[in-house]
């Protein structure tokens, strides 16, 4: 087993972790910092040595400018940490911003991945997803009464991870799958393209009995614009009109037959009433506007360079004893956008929108179908979460990109569609 491989497997690994084990994907972490250190073969005896060209690597960042975007997340926050008072705070900003120097730095010493090692960690992700689903899904028949009332009053189906997070990983799984389903993607046997489509669907079904309203706010927007992207590029206007009319009428038809579904939206109704009649505590809808009329209030305070990454929960606090002292917990803001927008100002925010899009646009990046999808699912999610404030949402991130990076620059940037 050499290097390369130790990575792809890591990548394997991590990919489960981001659904089952936080400990375990910090050590999928630490394991390709020490790939990118050290040089392993275990054939035909076991070698480790040290990498005599991680210098030069490291150095080369500066050419590898989509990899160099990629820290800008993390300076964004060390340049605001020097105006931020809570030393605390900031810290875990730093430390959980991190990887976003680390990793860009050790993948730029593995060898590219092939690209069926690249489809093969989607095609992982897909059955890591799918069998999580199913286990999902026999805990809710289980205590199908209880779980469907308790939706009623907001609460969610539980999953192993927190369900906003577990929607977007499925989202991907789902749009992953069906790429990989459409360019005949297999491991070994030509039926897996049936079990992909299978289980794509599996997941299709089974986002929809979740109903988080983040995943599938973001699987619809997406597969809208990649079904318009299909239509514009390969001119078969009668399958793309027909792709569009599934999307329209996937959520009707779940809805007339997803229990759970319409628990949700009857929830997110009363939720709308309630606060359309000035009753915020405790509905989930009103606080998440709160929590981003709170880091509007932040921003337009301190337009520019912001109040300090480290210093943004200190003053969201603030603004929620001074303006809903009926809350009992004050909450981040729930977009990403107003979130980078309050911490590091109006000049924070055009970087930051620079350095998420630059490794996209790339060379054409975005003719790679996945990474593409990638970039749409995160984008979208940014309105209506804070995805990357949080150290699992950093490394769902940074972990399908910097996989994706790193395939596209081992074969021609002219890729085609």
């Amino acid at each position: 087993m050499n290097r390369r491989q130790i990575v792809f497997y890591t990548c394997c690994v991590m990919v489960f972790a981001l659904i089952y084990s936080k400990f375990l994907l910090s050590i999928g972490m630490i394991v390709l910092l020490l790939c990118a250190l050290f040089n392993v073969d275990t054939v035909p005896a076991f070698k480790l040595s040290f990498n005599p060209l991680i210098w030069q690597n490291i150095k080369g960042i500066f050419s590898a400018r989509a990899f160099l975007a990629i820290t800008v997340f993390f300076f964004l926050v060390l340049i605001s940490a020097v105006y931020s008072e809570d030393t605390g705070y900031t810290l875990e900003r730093l430390r959980i911003k991190l990887p976003f120097l680390l990793l860009p730095l050790a993948f730029l010493c593995y060898p590219a991945f092939s690209k069926r090692q690249y489809y093969s960690i989607f095609y992982c992700l897909l059955i890591i997803a799918a069998g999580s689903a199913i286990l999902v899904g026999i805990n809710y028949w289980m205590d199908y009464e209880q779980i469907t009332e308790s939706m009623l009053r907001g609460q969610a189906i539980p999953t192993p991870t927190n369900h906003i997070r577990y929607s977007l990983i499925l989202a991907l799984a789902i749009l992953s799958g069906t790429t990989l389903w459409w360019k005949g993607f297999y491991w070994k046997y030509k039926w897996e393209t049936w079990l992909i489509l299978g289980l794509t669907f599996l997941l299709v079904l089974m986002i929809h009995v979740l109903s988080v309203r983040s995943g599938l706010f973001v699987l619809y927007i997406s597969a809208g614009l990649l079904s318009l992207r299909f239509i514009f590029l390969s001119k078969r206007y009668w399958l793309g009109f027909g792709i569009i009319l599934c999307l329209i009428g996937t959520p009707f038809i779940a809805y007339k037959t997803i229990p759970s579904l319409q628990a949700k939206v009857a929830y997110v109704r009363y939720d709308f009433d309630q606060f359309l009649h000035g009753n915020s505590k405790s509905l989930s809808d009103a606080e998440r506007f709160i929590s981003m009329a709170a880091g509007l209030k932040i921003a337009k305070a301190h337009p520019l360079i912001g109040v300090g990454a480290g210093d943004l929960k200190k003053e969201i606090r603030r603004i929620y004893e001074e303006d809903y002292p009926e809350l009992e917990k004050a909450k981040m803001p729930h977009n990403q956008f107003i979130s980078v927008l309050a911490g590091t100002g109006s000049i924070g925010l055009f970087i930051f929108i620079i350095a998420f899009f630059y490794p996209l646009f790339y060379k054409k990046n975005y003719k790679d179908t996945l990474f593409l999808v990638l970039h749409i699912i995160l984008f979208f999610s940014f309105f209506i979460e804070n995805t990357i404030e949080t150290a699992v949402g950093v490394a769902f991130y940074l972990l399908f990109l910097l996989i994706g990076l790193n395939y596209i620059k081992g074969r021609n940037p002219m890729l085609r569609a």
